[in-house]
């Protein structure tokens, strides 16, 4: 029986064109006005996203420059390439991105920072949040915030941002968290639309600090944190989620029995994730601690009652074969690029060049070597980029590559 479901010429050239990678589809698209059309075409553009393999992609500070100048590196099948800078407007302000948004569908948001040695002399209001598609090398910049900025200047704030998508209508939205000290306030961008950011008056918005990148899984961002209850230095975990459809905050029933997110190796040693279609809390905390080789995972499956289901996942020999981890695996980073699999992305990575991949299921892993093209190897023996000491879950992404262009997400 044949299983081929393309049964005409041209079926077969989009069946053949869905393997290939974003850049020759960009080219093929100039072939005629019928490519152009398929390849433009979201359900295209899906199917291409379904079957390209996954990719990190970095944000790594250069610390021999003061205000450190960072540049995107993307990891993908074992090669590690620097990515072009986005070029601005004016050209001559550089762009020193600081975070990385998680990826939604093949976009990230990539934002400046407040330092304390940022340079208010470039004549930008606010630091700047643009949108980025890594496989076109496509962006667009956000206009700044509209309520804050004199505040932003006065007071020495920061910002949090996360990218979520609504799959009812096809919508793309950007969350900006503003701090200014113990004050927080939410507004939101509506991609495509034009306008500019609203404030979220909802009144079940959070009163502290989310301060962890958020997660957009099936229309709802989540993140998870840990806040000082009032009175005392105990803390408690909560989980709170934002509905990008009707722009709106719910706190989420945590896992039971869960340790406090909080403490030496924040943030470290456990990791909001999210795994083949579902939200996921991995704890590798009793192998940090040499207690076990047994990392726990927590995968929610009902948001709106705290439903979780647990699965306790013993790693590979190469993760837990000396008595204590190296330095570079004491505080991973951990992220899903498989729905079967976790990746553990050590902190030393740029010093090390290796990841590790664990199947949950058959509890076996694989370790892949990174190798660099010569330009950029060349760069890191000459120190342009030193090794970093620890990856954050802000300055890290994973991402597939999409043809897809602004002008048709807008168009969606």
């Amino acid at each position: 029986m044949n299983k081929n479901p393309a049964t005409t010429p041209e079926e077969l050239y989009f069946e053949i064109l869905r393997y290939l990678p974003v850049k020759s589809l960009l080219r093929f698209r100039c072939v005629c006005k019928m490519w152009r059309s398929r390849i433009s075409d979201p359900s295209f553009a899906e199917a291409h996203r379904s079957r390209s393999a996954a990719a990190l992609l970095f944000s790594v500070p250069d610390k021999s420059s003061r205000p450190w100048k960072y540049t995107l590196v993307s990891v993908k099948n074992g090669e590690a390439r620097r990515q072009p800078a986005p070029v601005l407007s004016p050209p001559e302000i550089e762009f020193s991105h600081r975070h990385i948004s998680q990826s939604v569908n093949c976009l990230v948001c990539i934002y400046e920072q407040y330092e304390e040695d940022y340079d208010y002399t470039r004549q930008i209001q606010s630091p700047r949040l643009l949108v980025y598609n890594p496989g076109t090398l496509e962006h667009v910049t956000l206009p700044p915030p509209t309520a804050f900025t004199a505040v932003w200047l006065w007071r020495r704030c920061s910002q949090s941002i996360s990218l979520g998508f609504d799959p009812s209508t096809n919508t793309y939205k950007i969350l900006r968290e503003f701090m200014c000290g113990d004050d927080r306030y939410y507004e939101i961008f509506t991609l495509g639309c034009g306008g500019s950011w609203r404030i979220i008056e909802d009144k079940d918005r959070p009163v502290y600090g989310l301060t962890r990148k958020g997660i957009c899984v099936n229309g709802t961002i989540y993140w998870a944190n840990s806040i000082k209850l009032v009175g005392g230095e105990m803390r408690q975990n909560v989980i709170i989620a934002f509905d990008v459809g009707e722009e709106k905050f719910r706190e989420v029933p945590i896992p039971p029995a869960t340790r406090t997110w909080w403490g030496e190796g924040w943030g470290r040693t456990w990791n909001m994730i999210e795994i083949g279609g579902d939200l996921a809390i991995v704890d590798f905390h009793e192998v940090v601690e040499s207690i076990s080789d047994v990392m726990t995972m927590w995968k929610l499956e009902d948001s709106v009652y705290g439903i979780w289901s647990i699965k306790r996942i013993v790693l590979p020999e190469f993760c837990t074969s000396s008595s204590r981890l190296p330095y570079t695996m004491r505080r991973p980073f951990m992220t899903s690029m498989d729905g079967g699999e976790i990746t553990l992305i050590p902190n030393g990575l740029f010093k090390d060049w290796c990841i590790f991949h664990c199947n949950i299921e058959k509890e076996c892993g694989r370790k892949e070597v990174i190798s660099r093209s010569p330009e950029d190897d060349s760069n890191w023996r000459d120190g342009a980029y030193p090794s970093i000491p620890g990856v954050d879950c802000l300055d890290i992404s994973v991402y597939k590559e999409s043809p897809i262009s602004f002008s048709e997400i807008c168009s969606l």
